[in-house]
């Protein structure tokens, strides 16, 4: 009797371990194409939109602030903060007028 019972109790075992597996395989399937999913609607999205998605900006920003403590990018203090001064430029400064007139302003007049 304990032969039979040893034998059924083993395969269910198995059964159950084959079920668990099968269905964990499921389960992490299922978010990898969810997730594959969503990051191409954002790289669709941000493909018309034209905009960079704020990741990749923030990144571009760090890495450009970064940039002054790596080595080898400190100047001499003795040849000055700009030693080509080839991108200073002075304009004359003069006012801007509009092609189109000014709308009127009326404070009678409501949003809609």
């Amino acid at each position: 009797m304990h032969l039979i019972s040893d034998f059924v109790r083993s395969v269910l075992r198995g059964v159950i371990k084959v079920v668990l597996l099968a269905m964990t395989v499921v389960f992490v399937l299922g978010v990898l194409c969810i997730g594959l999913i969503l990051v191409l609607a954002h790289v669709i999205r941000f493909l018309l939109t034209g905009r960079k998605p704020a990741v990749f900006s923030t990144y571009t920003r760090f890495t450009q602030a970064a940039q002054q403590f790596r080595p080898g990018s400190w100047s001499d203090p003795a040849a000055g903060a700009r030693p080509d001064g080839a991108d200073i430029v002075d304009v004359q400064a003069h006012e801007v007028h509009s092609a189109l007139p000014p709308l009127p302003h009326s404070s009678t007049e409501k949003f809609r």
